[in-house]
């Protein structure tokens, strides 16, 4: 789901039902119509406005309704998140189904870039619904941890640093994790709060060596980043996003957000403003300890007002670089571009301090190159049944050229920075692709 050093993704999950980044595993239990192939990608973008959309659908049935059955074995994966800690190495985690479309929980590995995948234990139970959607965060071809919550609200952390031959639960004094992110040698995990958990709950962040060993608090956060999770989520509480010595941590899920900042590696933070508005979703992203994006929307209404902001000093000042062309009724602004977006935005990926990638519901992923001014529709394939439209669930990038986006149709790839994507099974390819 998220890289580590010069990329970061970031990810919250929406309210009205949108689906999280990297957290969205496949509907269970709802047989659809077979997906179909999508036009090219030319064609693939959603023109004018149109009315609110029904809950998106699955491309493909997955688990089987209860009881669950085993599947007899695995002929295709329907990816729920990713990561790539290396161009090379990639982790997947999601439903692994047999031509039935029976399916358990599974992870896969790549050590070429996805041209090839082995599946490797899983750290939880098969059955998928007894799950939550899980994450997973990598930090190379043997270290990955997985998080998340049972479907009756426990807490799951496991990490494996044998490439996925076994898996360990990880008891952080029976805490919560929330969020994971590797750079620098380094794992930090987030700890917060489940939804009709304790409230309020601390908010911690801990840090352990990549390679395994301890979990050692760092230095206590601010009140800002603190609170209970949205009433829609299961799992609550900060995004964490990491640049070398420098991080981040967002908390968007009260009616007073805040976000905080380090650039001691954890041992002191401060608090930063915030553009947004109250009560708007927000994603964070980061390519250096200086520079930033926030992608902030308003939902209830739809399309659901929208806005971008950029800086340039690490989050002590913000600029407003872009805008859905609903907000404040589309009047002009001075060099505040407009966003072409049916969608809203659910994830960020800042590449350099002038690329960036944004993760829509209902829409096409969308790319800039002039730090946010200005966006156009990423040339991914549109989502297989859904209204023509790319509908994109997670997006990472290893460096500059090399990423990947997914949706339940399957994982996609590019080795030339967006400019052509190609599809890449995940041990077979997806039922109509």
């Amino acid at each position: 789901m998220r890289t580590p050093a010069l990329v970061t993704l970031a990810a919250v999950a929406l309210a009205g039902g949108a689906a999280g980044v990297g957290l969205g595993l496949a509907a269970r239990g709802h047989p659809v119509a077979e997906p179909t192939r999508p036009p090219d990608a030319a064609s693939t973008s959603v023109d004018g406005a149109s009315p609110p959309l029904p809950t998106k659908p699955p491309l493909v049935a997955a688990p089987s309704p209860m009881p669950w059955t085993a599947p007899a074995s695995i002929a295709y994966m329907v990816p729920g998140a990713i990561s790539f800690p290396t161009a090379a190495d990639g982790w997947v985690l999601g439903d692994a189904c047999d031509a039935q479309q029976d399916c358990e929980t599974g992870v896969a590995r790549t050590s070429d870039g996805g041209a090839t995948w082995t599946m490797v234990s899983s750290p939880v139970g098969p059955d998928p619904a007894d799950y939550h959607p899980l994450d997973i965060e990598a930090a190379s071809s043997d270290d990955a941890w997985v998080w998340g919550a049972t479907a009756g609200g426990q807490g799951v952390f496991d990490a494996t640093h044998d490439g996925g031959a076994s898996w360990q639960p990880v008891d952080l004094n029976g805490a919560v994790v929330v969020d994971v992110n590797v750079d620098g040698g380094s794992a930090w995990a987030v700890t917060g709060c489940a939804q009709g958990g304790e409230t309020p709950c601390p908010v911690t962040v801990l840090s352990s060596p990549v390679g395994g060993g301890p979990w050692a608090g760092l230095a206590p956060l601010p009140a800002t980043v603190q609170g209970a999770p949205i009433s829609n989520t299961t799992l609550g509480g900060p995004q964490l996003v990491r640049s070398g010595e420098s991080a981040w941590l967002l908390n968007a899920n009260q009616s007073q957000p805040g976000l905080v900042t380090t650039d001691d590696g954890g041992q002191t933070w401060v608090s930063l403003p915030l553009p947004c508005s109250e009560y708007a979703e927000m994603n964070l992203a980061a390519s250096s300890p200086s520079d930033l994006m926030l992608a902030c929307v308003d939902m209830g209404a739809w399309p659901a007002p929208q806005e971008v902001w950029a800086s340039q000093d690490g989050g002590a000042e913000w600029v407003l670089r872009s805008r859905e062309w609903s907000t404040l009724l589309a009047s002009p602004l001075p060099d505040v571009g407009t966003i072409d977006n049916e969608g809203a935005p659910i994830g960020a990926v800042l590449v350099s301090s002038t690329t960036a990638w944004m993760v829509n519901d209902r829409e096409d992923d969308l790319v800039t190159h002039d730090d946010g001014v200005t966006w156009a529709p990423g040339a991914l394939p549109a989502e297989a049944g859904w209204n023509e439209g790319g509908g994109g669930e997670g997006l990472v990038f290893a460096d500059a050229l090399d990423g990947w986006t997914f949706n339940s149709a399957g994982l996609w790839a590019t080795t030339d920075g967006g400019a052509d994507w190609n599809y890449q099974p995940i041990i077979g390819p997806v039922p109509g692709w």
